[in-house]
């Protein structure tokens, strides 16, 4: 049992969103920082690690001939975390976006999403895969740590349902009801999503849950599926597992820190998921 953060922090000041990151979180994470423009989203950071060039088109990610000057950001961040931390930590999490986000977020050069081609969503997840185990050999490597890998996938639940926009107001792009078979794909990871797949690792926000999701929750508990949840207090975390009749002998607990708006909150934020954790433990 850990906890940790989910990856975005608020801000552009690298170094100080690792100060809170190692001094706050019993497993530290790679700090991602959105503001930073161009490059430090969620998909950006993730794309220019692909193989596949991509680049910004008028309505997002697309395929393109050349990848941004982004792809060189992630190298100068690893240069600088590996001063601030080699030598003080034995384990890392990498966050990047899994292959159904990415695939449902990235248009090919016709205007069509990756997800919309077999072929390309096969591409890009092998792209991906190989983009996987080359960042974290490159960060165990820097920082002489165990690196934990943690998918994020924000449109899961609107691919799952069927609800993901084509390009046209005519095009339907079909529901992937049951997307863990491209997950498993990719070596043990935390799963970052608000879908209730069936997952080895999965993220959970308990308070967030109505009854069909606390079914499903249970569910999953019973067939395997670790927990990283959002931080409630244990008195209600027991009471919440209790409710499903779960043993909590059984269940593996993991705190996740919310996200802030500045870095002042993430460290408060960051505190009350260790405090959780201390208190579960």
């Amino acid at each position: 049992m850990t906890a940790f953060g989910l990856g975005e922090m608020p801000g552009t000041d690298l170094a100080k969103a690792a100060e809170i990151v190692l001094g706050e979180s019993p497993t530290p994470h790679l700090p991602q920082l959105p503001e930073r423009g161009l490059g430090s989203d969620l998909i950006g950071r993730t794309a220019a690690l692909l193989d596949i060039p991509i680049d910004r088109g008028p309505r997002g990610w697309r395929v393109a001939t050349r990848h941004r000057g982004a792809r060189d950001q992630m190298a100068r961040d690893l240069d600088r975390l590996e001063e601030l931390w080699a030598g003080k930590v034995e384990e890392i999490k990498v966050q990047l976006v899994g292959p159904w986000t990415l695939a449902a977020r990235i248009e090919m050069a016709n205007g069509h999403r990756i997800i919309t081609d077999p072929g390309a969503l096969r591409d890009v997840t092998d792209a991906l895969m190989d983009a996987v185990r080359a960042h974290r050999e490159d960060v165990e490597k820097r920082c002489a740590a165990r690196t934990i890998l943690q998918l994020d996938e924000p449109a899961l639940p609107e691919i799952m349902a069927g609800e993901l926009k084509g390009a046209t107001d005519y095009e339907e792009i079909r529901a992937v009801p049951e997307p863990e078979e491209r997950l498993s794909l990719f070596d043990a990871h935390l799963l970052h999503t608000e879908a209730l797949v069936n997952a080895p690792w999965l993220t959970v926000d308990i308070a967030a849950l109505d009854g069909a999701g606390k079914d499903r929750v249970a569910a999953l508990i019973e067939a395997g599926t670790r927990l990283a949840i959002a931080p409630q207090q244990p008195k209600q975390v027991w009471a919440f597992l209790d409710e499903l009749q779960i043993d909590p002998a059984v269940v593996g607990l993991d705190v996740w820190a919310r996200p802030a708006a500045t870095l002042r909150e993430a460290a408060e934020n960051y505190r009350e998921a260790r405090g959780m954790w201390e208190g579960l433990g």
